[in-house]
């Protein structure tokens, strides 16, 4: 009978003083393989829940120049008669590619390349556009953005793949060992240095989003202004007190101009984001205004 299953080859590589005899301490490469193993099936959950499982088979022998070795991403396709109607095994091969895509173990980019460019920082607002998700740091001086493919978005914000992406990097702990790096065909197309280490351990400890949404036009009465960087201002929807983040920069430089003046009871009409959150203490709620519409003198009645 057919095999019926789709097939990808890649490579990694750990590179450094350490592994000049390209040798490496089982006790050490043994558990970043599991734990690649475990991305992909973590991954593949996440990416696609109704998809067969994949795992990871060592191919051919160990490479010498560093310590390298081929692996091969396995998903299996149920061996009937509809799944060749149905085209199934294209469709594990689609789904394995965007799996080591949107990881950034090939390719380039991804999970590892939106790591890297956030450098231990936390997004300040993560949005869908189209057939892309769009990372955002807002600071004082500026806005930067990244984007990603809609796979490598969702499997950022999955709180176990980031945490066994840290663990396949973790060999970088070791004294000696400089570089991990991934690919196919026999190019490196994703790197990760030993100084890059730690930004994968703190993206790791980033707990999981499970809500983002946006509310239009919300009219939200400031209890207390903050004109520091990075200081929450303190606002009442008319149910709950709540500290936000004010993340509208064109506001922000009206108010850093002196073109806004506030007074007790003042009014902003805005667009406010919740981001609802899963950490190891429990369930989280944050604010943003991510835009100021309108700003307004204090009502004639109380919201409460």
């Amino acid at each position: 009978m057919k095999d019926m299953s789709a097939k990808f080859h890649f490579s990694i590589k750990y590179d450094g003083p350490a592994l000049a005899s390209h040798q490496m301490d089982v006790r050490e490469l043994a558990p970043a393989l599991i734990a690649l193993s475990e991305l992909l099936e973590h991954a593949n959950k996440a990416a696609y829940p109704d998809a067969n499982e994949v795992r990871v088979n060592v191919q051919g022998n160990f490479k010498g120049g560093s310590f390298g070795v081929d692996l091969i991403a396995v998903q299996t396709v149920a061996q009937q008669i509809v799944s060749l109607l149905n085209g199934d095994d294209a469709t594990a091969a689609s789904n394995l590619l965007g799996i080591l895509g949107g990881l950034g173990l090939i390719g380039g980019g991804g999970v590892i390349g939106l790591i890297k460019w956030l450098r231990g920082r936390k997004p300040s607002t993560i949005r869908t556009v189209g057939g892309k998700v769009v990372f955002e740091l807002l600071d004082a001086e500026q806005k930067e953005t990244f984007e990603v493919d809609l796979i490598a978005g969702k499997l950022y914000q999955t709180r176990v793949v980031r945490q066994t992406l840290a663990r396949v990097v973790k060999p970088l702990e070791r004294e000696g060992v400089d570089v991990f790096a991934c690919g196919k065909d026999g190019t490196t197309q994703s790197v990760v240095t030993s100084d890059e280490r730690v930004w994968f351990d703190m993206a790791a400890s980033e707990a999981d989003v499970v809500s983002n949404t946006v509310r239009q036009h919300v009219l939200l009465q400031i209890e207390s202004a903050v004109f520091k960087d990075d200081n929450k201002w303190r606002f009442h929807d008319g149910s709950n007190a709540f500290f936000a983040e004010i993340a509208d920069r064109a506001f922000v430089d009206r108010i850093n101009a002196g073109d806004e003046r506030f007074g007790k009871g003042d009014v902003l009409i805005a667009d406010l984001r919740i981001i609802q959150s899963v950490t190891d203490s429990g369930l989280k709620q944050e604010y943003l205004i991510e835009k100021v519409h309108a700003h307004r003198d204090p009502l004639q009645q109380k919201l409460t």
